[in-house]
């Protein structure tokens, strides 16, 4: 793994609404790597991703991976992303390139996409390609991306059906507690176990009806000096547990303020 590609985006991306599979995901993302986001991006411009080094990147067998990547370049040749508040639909690539001796792929990114990857100066999230290598769901990524967004402060809540939007599943999941356990629960426990993160979650209801996520977060190293700070005395109780159960008195809460309320509590 090359520990110095590094993704950026414009944050407007991250709150796009799009669907990409896993494979997808991991193309585009090598892809966007591969830019220099300071400078400017003919649309000419292609780059190149091959089969050795998405193997390197994301761990692959190498078996019909060729293949795989023909079929899902394919696919992400028709895929579009809406930008929230633009009401106008994109497409992620204009033009593809297979190169069947060199088992490789150019793509070219449409002129409509180039300024959210390119000169930015400000509101642009950025995180190591290699933090995400080994997630399972392309969900992963995306619920990944949208905590980078807010590293320095270490919580977001989200309203549940501006997350589906996100996603793309809008149609889906008509049950709060399905959207959880499908989603979110798998996309944590991906988060948790393969990148630089650490992350709980809680909810917030309106009425009976759960319609919240609330993610308390933090960088691994840094969550891990203020455990042996703020060391959480009860061990029955998780912090994911008890921000489910008091959702009213957690909104709000940074991470060791839900530490201290737990600490009282026993």
């Amino acid at each position: 793994m090359n520990s110095s590609l590094v993704v950026v985006k414009d944050n407007k991306i991250i709150q796009a609404s799009y669907k990409l599979t896993l494979v997808e995901q991991r193309i585009i993302l090598s892809a966007i790597a591969k830019i220099d986001s300071t400078k400017a991006l003919n649309e000419s411009q292609g780059f190149t991703i091959s089969v050795s080094e998405i193997h390197d990147l994301f761990m692959e067998s190498k078996s019909s991976a060729y293949s795989e990547i023909k079929k899902a370049v394919n696919r992400l040749y028709r895929r579009s992303i809406i930008l929230d508040g633009e009401g106008s639909e994109r497409r992620w690539i204009y033009e593809k390139q297979y190169h069947e001796n060199k088992a490789s792929v150019t793509l070219f990114f449409s002129p409509t996409i180039i300024p959210y990857l390119t000169q930015l100066k400000d509101s642009f999230t950025k995180y190591k390609l290699e933090y995400i290598s080994e997630f399972r769901s392309s969900y992963s990524i995306r619920i990944y991306e949208l905590l980078v967004q807010w590293t320095s402060k270490g919580e977001r809540e989200i309203q549940i059906e501006d997350l589906k939007r996100i996603l793309d599943v809008s149609d889906k999941y008509s049950r709060p507690a399905n959207f959880i356990a499908r989603v979110i629960q798998p996309a944590i426990e991906d988060i948790n176990q393969s990148s630089n993160l650490h992350v709980s979650f809680g909810t917030r209801k309106s009425g009976r009806l759960i319609t919240h996520i609330q993610f308390l977060f933090g960088i691994k190293a840094e969550v891990d000096q203020k455990k042996r700070i703020a060391p959480i005395k009860s061990t029955k109780l998780t912090m994911e547990q008890f921000v489910r159960d008091n959702p009213k008195k957690t909104l709000g809460k940074s991470r060791d303020e839900v530490i201290k309320m737990m600490n009282n509590k026993h």
